[in-house]
């Protein structure tokens, strides 16, 4: 045996984690570094990109060595593939905090996050901010989820002044690219709601069947 794989098969082998684990500890990790701002999620996302890198190296010398066929090789690749999703994940975090809208003493945000049944991003859905009171009709507007499913709408307190009205009872509604509402928290209003409103939303999204083929047939002119 020579000293490389001397080397890595004294290695303990890191156990294969599945789908599901990955995705769990990817959203641990997101949590844990949000806090930390738009700064540190970068560092934190070079590290892992120096650590994915030394984990594919490790994982190449292993398959040289052990065969690619091998549990510790196997085990090692994933282990780099993972790592390697989850760098992917801070640097799209990165771009929704940027995203993200900033609060400031004249500002009235409602922002959020769609997602489907599956915690899939939402995207393209159109979000219409709405309120209890009519003088605010005229104010409220809609946009779009992004490409991470996330939306914002900013007001300004002289928005507010402007219509004499008070604090604003406001929910929110979802509509598909077809314009039908997919979704409403009418139910469930914000009542005196703060300068930040954040919704977090989980709706079922219908899957569009593929429209028929139509068929051709051949006549013979006559």
């Amino acid at each position: 045996m020579d000293q490389n794989q001397q080397f890595f098969t004294g290695m303990p082998s890191p156990e294969v984690a599945d789908s599901a684990q990955v995705q769990g500890m990817i959203q641990n990790l997101l949590k844990q570094a949000a806090q930390s701002g738009v700064l540190a999620l970068g560092a934190f996302a070079q590290i892992q990109e120096r650590r994915a890198t030394r984990l594919s190296d490790a994982a190449r010398v292993l398959g040289e060595t052990l065969g690619d066929d091998d549990p510790e090789t196997i085990a090692m690749g994933n282990l780099a593939r993972s790592i390697t999703e989850l760098k992917t994940h801070l640097e799209n975090q990165i771009v929704r905090l940027k995203r993200w809208p900033k609060p400031e003493p004249d500002k009235w945000m409602v922002f959020g996050n769609i997602t489907d049944a599956q915690s899939n991003p939402a995207s393209g859905l159109t979000v219409h901010v709405a309120a209890r009171d009519q003088k605010l009709k005229s104010l409220l507007r809609e946009t779009v989820t992004d490409e991470f499913g996330d939306f914002s709408v900013i007001y300004h307190e002289r928005d507010f002044k402007g219509v004499g009205a008070e604090l604003p009872d406001l929910y929110v509604m979802v509509s598909d690219v077809k314009g039908k509402t997919i979704f409403s928290s009418r139910d469930s209003v914000r009542y005196e709601s703060g300068r930040s409103e954040y919704f977090t939303i989980c709706i079922e999204i219908p899957v569009l069947e593929p429209a028929p083929k139509k068929t051709t047939t051949n006549r013979r002119k006559k």
